[in-house]
């Protein structure tokens, strides 16, 4: 360690004596990697060994001052790098260890030869050089708590402890190694809360713990068991200085230069990314706690902004009283202290507010002092924030019904239309859920413009169907309620919440419900979420999961209205609202659905249906089928054997265990296909591309699983991918299909 500089005359130092006007004092060695004779160049020395003291003159230290900047510098840039040890011991029980005891804590590790077995477990002492670091981890209160230095080389006559501890063999042959330097951290960490148990520190310390032995910890992250003078790598190093930035301070002191920790090109996961980011931050030009200050900078000039509105019986903005009420909550939830640290300072009552408010609000003018803002807090404004005597402006979203809507265009009632009206009328929402191409989205739209137009004394209007799709980025602001951020020209900025689709569409609902006679049915309301496993259900529809139930919605038996995430409103679903989603069974399985969400819904299976292909080309029975595939010249031939081959392809991909069900091939591909083009285009651009996704980057898989080994005037096999071919290629190619066939194995559906 230096000292610094050192004037001539100081006690102890002898003024007849040859120095320089200063002189460099380490009271411990520094090791460091530099050949002497380069010292002695530097210096000017033409001495090959050094027999006395040598002043070197002012122009050979100037020499060090142009190389390195100052002797300072030279030591860092030479220093040897220190190895790390920790030391895992207590105090409690070791009087010894304790302030003032012979072997003070960080004055020196001290061990057996060997342990009570005979095992070699102290190796590590003979090891630790002069110059190295040791971390002090105390058991018995389960704190890193301190560090110092090594300052000599290890002894081997150690006599022991004074106490009982060691049996009288291992009296003059244990280890001791000097220490010296000691600091006691300021805040020390804790070795199981801050460190072991630290879950965002968990697969960091399991990789160094896979790359090392005789660690401080072991596999379970316990302190190991007989690991009393073990290495700290300089990976663990880094998770402690993460947590102890001062140790990067202690290294400078000790002219360490410590390295960053090694670049990482990308982060896989956001415990990663902190992991990482916080064992670099202590090598930042700037403070850690930079951040603390500009977020408590933006956060108090918010505050400030919403204060000025503050007095009794004011109006104020929803942003505005969520802040009142963050404000109010900062004392409430402290209240206790307040009130003694106010008793114990003796702080005086202020008009209208007793000592422990006032301390409040003088402290919270302090802040925005800090901060930088105007402070506007006074005891006027704490009481009134206190109290809560103030009013929150509450507008009425109003949603327009008929300006833009028409008339809403009939259809005729699709299959099942019956069924899906009456589970509708039961619970209020239903998802049909199917592999591609069975019809699902098709049957939504035609059975809600059936269902709306068959509503006796009304005249359904666009307002009252609305489709939305759901999307991995698809969330909660989007479907229920988002917050607008708006700026004025002073550049306040103020959050107003914006209505979701659901929330407007429901608004709509139940403007209309409002508006029907006592006596009468209130029109219905149809909102169609396609792709609704796309989405993060849970997430999208937050608290309204609650409000969906039949009997929790708007003047049901057991009415819940539920508080929403952003505005705090009270919201309740009417009962004219129905939800209709529709489900891709090839991209997720109703198992995965969200439980809570499985519950409230009622699904209805859309199964691949080729007997509609059947009554769209009128090809009869599936043996007719089978007839015009196989004659050649026969009208709509092409179309029977595609039929035929979605047939069996289905029954392929149902017997494979990855495939099943719900990734069988629709009936809806083939439907509308008025020329040869138009199959081979569906062929080529729909259905075999969806057989790649099902089996990606298994092209044998698909040959010999789906096309029995055939296949290859469709897909080239060598280069992965799909062939352009024709009509009649493709017609060959489905021959495969009709020649496998057996029209008996194959239901009318």
């Amino acid at each position: 360690m230096i000292d610094g500089a050192v004037p001539i005359g100081t006690p102890n130092i002898n003024p007849d004596q040859e120095f320089s006007d200063t002189i460099l004092w380490l009271d411990i060695p520094v090791p460091i990697d530099l050949e002497s004779y380069r010292l002695h160049d530097l210096l000017g020395i033409d001495q090959d060994a050094l027999t006395r003291t040598v002043v070197p003159q002012s122009e050979s230290i100037q020499a060090i001052y142009d190389e390195y900047g100052s002797v300072n510098k030279m030591l860092q840039t030479a220093r040897k790098e220190p190895s790390v040890y920790i030391e895992l011991t207590s105090t409690e029980d070791k009087p010894y260890k304790q302030p003032g005891g012979k072997y003070e804590l960080g004055t020196s590790a001290f061990s057996r030869s060997e342990s009570k077995n005979g095992h070699d477990i102290y190796a590590k002492l003979r090891e630790a050089e002069v110059g190295d670091l040791v971390l002090h981890v105390l058991k018995d209160t389960r704190k890193l708590q301190g560090i110092s230095t090594v300052t000599s080389e290890l002894r081997t006559n150690f006599e022991g402890p004074p106490d009982d501890s060691w049996e009288p063999e291992a009296r003059g042959e244990g280890y001791f190694l000097p220490l010296a330097h000691y600091r006691s951290f300021d805040e020390p960490i804790d070795i199981d809360d801050d460190f072991l148990g630290n879950e965002e520190y968990r697969e960091h310390l399991q990789a160094i713990y896979d790359s090392h032995d005789g660690l401080v910890y072991d596999k379970n992250f316990h302190l190991a068991q007989g690991a009393y003078f073990t290495e700290c790598p300089r990976e663990l190093f880094y998770v402690f200085l993460a947590e102890l930035p001062e140790l990067l301070g202690d290294a400078k002191r000790w002219y360490w230069t410590v390295n960053r920790p090694p670049v990482v090109e990308q982060y896989e996961s956001v415990t990663e990314a902190v992991v990482d980011v916080r064992m670099r931050l202590p090598f930042a030009d700037i403070d850690r706690s930079w951040f603390l200050d500009a977020f408590a900078e933006t956060v108090i000039g918010a505050f400030t902004d919403s204060l000025s509105s503050v007095q009794p019986n004011a109006e104020l903005t929803k942003t505005e009283a969520i802040h009142c009420q963050l404000i109010e909550g900062l004392y409430t939830d402290r209240e206790e202290l307040f009130t003694e640290t106010a008793q114990r300072l003796s702080i005086a009552r202020t008009n209208q507010v007793g000592p422990a408010e006032t301390l409040f609000f003088v402290l919270f003018r302090e802040l925005q002092s800090r901060v930088g803002v105007s402070p506007n807090m006074n005891q006027v404004k704490a009481k009134t924030i206190l109290n809560e005597n103030y009013e929150i402006e509450s507008p009425t979203p109003t949603v327009s019904i008929d300006d833009e809507a028409g008339p809403l265009e009939s259809r005729e009632r699709p299959q099942d239309g019956d069924e899906i009206a009456r589970q509708l009328t039961d619970v209020g929402q239903m998802v049909f859920y199917g592999p591609p191409g069975t019809g699902k989205t098709y049957t939504a739209k035609r059975f809600a413009h059936w269902w709306l137009n068959d509503q006796d004394g009304v005249d359904p209007h666009s307002g009252q169907l609305e489709m939305v799709t759901f999307h991995p980025s698809f969330t909660y602001e989007d479907f229920i309620e988002g917050l607008d951020v708006n700026a004025d020209e002073e550049g306040t900025v103020t959050y107003d919440e914006e209505p979701g689709v659901f929330l407007e569409f429901a608004e709509r609902a139940r403007q209309q419900y409002y508006a029907t006679e006592p006596d009468e049915t209130a029109p219905r309301y149809v909102l169609i979420i396609d792709e609704i496993n796309r989405g993060n259900l849970a997430q999208i529809f937050g608290e309204t999961i609650t409000a969906l139930e039949a009997d929790k919605r708007l003047d049901a038996e057991n009415e819940t209205p539920v508080s929403l995430a952003h505005s705090g409103k009270q919201f309740t679903i009417p009962p004219n609202l129905y939800l209709i989603g529709t489900m891709n069974t090839a991209d997720r399985s109703i198992a995965l659905v969200d439980a809570a969400l499985r519950r409230r819904f009622r699904f209805l299976s859309f199964p691949p249906k080729l007997a509609v292909l059947k009554e769209e080309y009128d090809l009869g029975t599936w043996t007719d089928v089978q007839s015009t595939a196989t004659t050649p010249g026969a009208d709509n031939q092409l179309i029977a054997k595609s039929l035929i081959a979605i047939s069996e392809l289905n029954t392929r991909i149902r017997s494979e265990p990855d495939l099943g069900r719900g990734k069988q091939i629709g009936h809806s591909f083939l439907i509308g296909l008025n020329s040869d083009e138009k199959i081979v285009d569906t062929w080529r651009f729909e259905i075999l591309p969806l057989l790649e996704e099902y089996l990606f980057g298994q092209y044998e898989r698909i040959r010999d699983s789906l096309f029995n080994g055939d296949g290859s005037g469709l897909f080239d096999w060598d280069r992965q991918e799909i062939k352009r071919f024709d009509a009649e290629t493709l017609s060959g190619e489905l021959d495969t299909f009709v020649e496998s066939f057996d029209p008996s194995t194959v239901g009318e559906s």
